[in-house]
């Protein structure tokens, strides 16, 4: 259980998703004297609770009370990942790449979820992504093995949600008519040419009658192994 009131813990949600009183209060259809009597103490909770939740990606549970639920494993007590960092953390989300890229629903990806969220010194953070902000940076586990040697399957990787757009010769997240993929792109003469790192894969290219199947969700910037070692 948490300390903090529900106003403490309603200001800190809404500062981590960068929500202001008049904009939470647009998304549940609230008014703004309401929100700002929530997060001042003048009331002490609201029925508009789940709405609020959702709106700020967190668990109602938490919002509440402070506690989450014992239940972890039932994804009808779940609205959000993980509840707002402590202070002095930053918190990397998983990348929602259903969400990013669209509706439909997607034959293949390169991507599977293994975590939910991780988090690190602000100082750590800073040495890994420079001034980026959190609210920026995603996380995804790796599954396939197309570029392995530079990533491995089981790879945490770090990308900017920012670059969501060709901005040079890189390793990018995109979407490929009902695919997803995790390559290397680079620009040849007048068309894209896709890159994977394990050469039993052959490159490929994207031109310019190609482009209402392409879309680019993240470009990645750092990629953390997880190394165990079973001793027991």
């Amino acid at each position: 259980m948490t300390n903090n009131s529900f106003a403490d813990r309603l200001s800190e949600a809404m500062k981590t998703a960068g929500l202001t009183q008049a904009s939470l209060a647009e998304s549940v259809g609230m008014s703004q004297s309401s929100i700002w009597k929530l997060t001042s103490g003048a009331a002490s909770g609201s029925r508009k609770t789940v709405e609020l939740a959702k709106a700020l990606k967190v668990r109602p549970e938490w919002l509440a009370s402070g506690e989450l639920p014992r239940d972890d494993s039932n994804p009808a007590t779940m609205v959000s990942t993980t509840p707002p960092p402590l202070p002095g953390t930053f918190r990397i989300d998983l990348l929602d790449i259903q969400a990013s890229a669209g509706p439909g629903t997607y034959l293949s990806s390169e991507f599977v979820d293994t975590i939910r969220a991780i988090e690190f010194t602000e100082e750590h953070a800073r040495s890994m992504f420079g001034n980026r902000s959190a609210s920026a940076i995603k996380v995804i586990t790796v599954r396939g093995d197309s570029m392995e040697g530079t990533i491995d399957p089981g790879d945490f990787v770090f990308v900017d949600t920012t670059i969501n757009y060709f901005e040079g010769d890189g390793i990018y997240v995109f979407v490929f008519g009902k695919t997803i993929h995790i390559k290397r792109l680079q620009m040849q003469k007048n068309s894209l040419v896709v890159l994977s790192d394990n050469k039993l894969y052959s490159s490929w290219e994207i031109d310019a009658s190609d482009e209402d199947q392409f879309h680019v969700l993240a470009k990645v910037l750092v990629k953390q192994s997880p190394a165990f070692k079973r001793f027991g």
